[in-house]
């Protein structure tokens, strides 16, 4: 028998996304507390944004994160003090401080997303391939509408190149 499932509402979209996401943020946690030098949601999203933002000051910083200079200023010093981020003059000012990620840093944001996905890759094991490649092109679409609606771009299509 041939059934025609209705479409999705969209509250049935986002209670099942909340859900999934909820689970995610406890598993991403886990690989979060297995690091020497687990941080915050703010100090990883800094990493993100001069990840690829290289050589941004803090004003550029701060607009991106949507966060006051002071704010920004204080986690870029714990970022410092932990050996991720690195401060150095502009090429173009020499009143402006260009931030860029250390050696350490990326290498921490590689680590950390290695984990990630081996906390992930159990899960979408047990998925049949007919399913997981339904969910990447879910996600790919949803991924595109979130660059669209909000400005969020978290990379491309590259392996490796995805953000936490």
């Amino acid at each position: 028998m041939n059934r025609i499932r209705p479409h999705a509402s969209v509250d049935d979209v986002l209670r099942v996304l909340t859900q999934v996401v909820e689970q995610i943020e406890v598993m991403w946690e886990r690989s979060k507390d297995v690091s020497p030098a687990p941080l915050s949601v703010s100090q990883l999203r800094v990493m993100f944004v001069l990840e690829k933002s290289e050589g941004a000051n803090l004003r550029a910083l701060g607009e991106a994160l949507d966060a006051a200079p002071s704010s920004v200023s204080r986690l870029c010093d714990r970022l410092e003090a932990v050996g991720f981020l690195e401060r150095g003059l502009s090429a173009t000012s020499r009143r402006e401080v260009e931030l860029s990620l250390s050696d350490r840093g990326r290498a921490y944001l590689h680590d950390l997303r290695e984990r990630r996905r081996e906390h992930l890759r159990d899960v979408v094991d047990t998925l049949p391939p007919c399913a997981r490649s339904t969910l990447v092109s879910g996600l790919r679409q949803l991924r595109d509408a979130a660059t669209s609606v909000q400005g969020v771009d978290d990379g491309d299509d590259q392996p490796g190149t995805q953000t936490a």
